[in-house]
């Protein structure tokens, strides 16, 4: 059938799954105009850990162009945010008519009427891998993770995506000060800033290999 592991684009670690796009998630349901746009809710933020690998990797500076001509992104001192579309008055009408989706966990029906700015309806995100936010490529839906059947094949997922993400934060904290000695921030000198980023010493997580989640060995009755 398919299954659930973790691919790597230009060392940047990524949980993929092979059916993606293709299930009936409910976090993958949109009630906006853009109605082919998968569970691609999320508006990103790019930490430095991200903008550093844009000023080194391969194509960073055709993402981080990408990522600025976005009208909706903001440049903050040690982070860019990409607003993307909310289609606020659907929502509005959807939570006056009380005739709400059973989302089980899910609280936040926002999610149906957002859309990441950088996804292509039907394709998928314009971005690489490489460029992707921790929260996009860690990403797994909640019809798999609260599955009492496949919680144990996830454990080891969990915990290293939590152990990456605390990495992300110290790297990126580590960053900034960098930045701060030398008197520099994104907003107010964006450029030099990018470019002390690229000659920056890149520390690299060591993400361990773990085994594939395959739904073949899995009751997925």
């Amino acid at each position: 059938m398919g299954n659930i592991f973790i691919d790597y684009d230009i060392g940047i670690p990524q949980i993929k799954c092979t059916d993606c796009g293709k299930c009936d998630s409910i976090i993958g349901r949109s009630l906006c105009s853009v109605t082919d746009r998968g569970c691609c809710h999320y508006f990103p933020e790019f930490t430095l850990v991200d903008i550093q690998r844009m000023a080194i990797l391969e194509g960073g500076k055709e993402a981080l162009e990408l990522i600025l001509s976005c009208p909706g992104t903001t440049v903050n001192n040690f982070n860019l945010y990409s607003k993307g579309y909310f289609d606020k008055a659907a929502y509005d009408q959807y939570i006056s008519s009380g005739n709400l989706l059973k989302t089980g966990s899910i609280r936040d029906h926002t999610i149906f009427f957002r859309c990441c700015p950088f996804v292509e309806p039907g394709k998928g995100c314009k971005l690489p891998p490489r460029f992707r936010t921790t929260v996009c490529n860690f990403f797994v839906c909640a019809e798999i993770l609260e599955r009492p059947d496949l919680q144990d094949f996830f454990t080891e997922y969990l915990e290293e995506r939590s152990r990456y993400s605390r990495w992300v934060y110290r790297e990126s904290a580590v960053l900034a000060h960098i930045l701060t000695e030398n008197g520099l921030n994104l907003v107010s000198g964006f450029d030099a800033a990018i470019e002390l980023l690229a000659h920056v010493e890149q520390n690299n997580y060591d993400f361990p290999e773990l085994e594939p989640v395959n739904y073949s060995m899995i009751s997925l009755d």
